[in-house]
């Protein structure tokens, strides 16, 4: 029986300062051993062990077990793919088989689109620009890795230019794949792959998977996980039981100083970009086979977050379209994180005559400030308030999503920050506006 390891995962979305009381457990409803998370929007998917996939679409409100229907009880589920709250695709084994299940009808029913002997398939993963065409890579089979493309949203697959011989005896690992485009801002090419290996190599194909190269990690032997955020220089990592990093989308890479033992389980590492988007900070988390969710910022002097009641963490993901990050443990437990915001709230019932942003306060402030603003119209309009130092950098976004006409209130923790003159900016439908605050620690 293959272990099941894990996938890194870099988005491009700007997260404030973060700490345990974002991250909330779910009722998953199940014990068994969860491998893969899908967010989309409200909608998330996950899969597990014993032939489990659950679904929620209301961002964990609520859970709904979606096993059956086609899948059996006896397979052991280890990545899935969500296209929208009715459709996804989930891979596992059985034995030495291998299969892959799509359902278009909410998990109601589930059917076989695709199985072979051996070639365990270690992920799939699909375009940002074209959510139908896709990219599934398993082990090899016969000397040749096993690599297959879909046009159609994994109705179909196809290995026709997709050849890539074996080296020696090497294999992958789960959800050791990354797509370049898979997340929502400053991302790499979607025609940009790159898989791990048990045999001190990271394959990868700037060219949808058309012709390959191969990226040493030396000494590392194995690429348990990784990921790749975009801009330029292209940053990611990856890790077995030592952590990798490259800023130079993985012609090289170096080992950095991780807390924590034991495989890495995945990252997700939010970019912050620069006025002239050229090079990229952030924060980051990971998870490794343990209970804790370690956190950083520019990827150093990491520090344990959050701690889970019980099981290890196994995969972790953010939403695409979506401001949540999810992680799945050993034991059935789910993790939420709102990682994104910091304290919006809703101060009153009256819909404002104008769009406005007030002056924060405290100001000056240490380290906490608060930021009123109002939407007006009829409608929900799509709301960024965002944070920028002297330099026009973009160090913090508070909001990013629809909000309803009303009166709002952010806050902002600077607690990571040094002293300073910043800046903040709403936009909203039409209306732009930007005010000075002042950080005094």
């Amino acid at each position: 029986m293959k272990k099941i390891f894990y996938i890194i995962l870099f988005v491009s979305f700007i997260s404030v300062s973060a700490n345990s009381q974002y991250w909330v457990e779910q009722t998953s409803g199940v014990n068994v051993q969860l491998t893969s998370v899908s967010p989309i929007q409200n909608e998330v998917w996950v899969c597990g062990y014993s032939g489990t996939v659950l679904r929620s679409t209301n961002s964990g409100a609520n859970w709904l077990n979606v096993s059956g229907g086609g899948i059996p009880n006896t397979v052991s589920l280890v990545n899935i793919w969500a296209f929208d709250a009715n459709t996804a695709v989930v891979a596992g084994y059985l034995g030495s088989d291998t299969w892959v299940w799509r359902t278009s009808n909410a998990g109601a029913n589930w059917v076989q689109v695709f199985t072979q002997p051996g070639g365990f398939i270690n992920g799939m993963v699909f375009r940002k620009t074209s959510p139908n065409s896709g990219f599934m890579q398993g082990d090899p089979v016969g000397g040749r890795w096993s690599l297959w493309k879909t046009s159609n949203g994994g109705i179909n697959w196809d290995s026709a230019g997709c050849y890539l011989p074996q080296n020696g005896t090497e294999a992958g690992w789960n959800n050791s794949i990354f797509m370049g485009g898979m997340v929502n801002y400053y991302s790499a090419s979607d025609s940009t792959i790159w898989f791990g290996t048990n045999n001190t190599r990271i394959y990868y194909s700037a060219n949808l998977g058309s012709t390959w190269s191969a990226q040493s990690t030396a000494p590392e032997v194995n690429s348990y996980a990784l990921g790749m955020f975009g801009g330029l220089p292209l940053d990611g990592l990856t890790g077995g039981t030592t952590l990798l990093r490259t800023t130079n989308a993985g012609s090289n890479w170096s080992t950095q100083t991780a807390l924590g033992t034991g495989n890495f389980a995945g990252f997700v590492m939010f970019p912050v970009p620069v006025s002239d988007e050229s090079s990229f900070f952030g924060y980051s988390w990971y998870v490794r086979n343990d209970v804790n969710i370690y956190r950083s910022f520019n990827g150093s002097s990491w520090a344990i977050e959050y701690t889970a009641p019980a099981g290890n963490y196994r995969h972790i993901s953010v939403g695409r379209n979506t401001s949540q990050v999810w992680a799945v443990r050993s034991n059935g437990g789910i993790t939420k994180c709102n990682c994104f915001v910091s304290g919006i709230s809703e101060t009153g019932n009256n819909v404002p005559e104008r769009f406005g942003l007030s002056q924060n306060y405290p100001n000056p402030f240490n380290p906490v400030t608060k930021i009123k603003f109002g939407i007006s119209g009829t409608s929900a309009e799509q709301t960024l308030l965002t944070v920028f130092d002297m330099l026009g950098r973009r160090v913090a976004v508070l909001v990013n999503e629809k909000l309803q006409p009303g009166t709002y209130e952010a806050d902002w923790d600077a607690s990571e920050f040094p002293s300073g003159v910043y800046y903040y900016k709403l936009e909203s439908g039409s209306f732009s506006e930007t005010k000075k605050m002042i950080f005094i620690k």
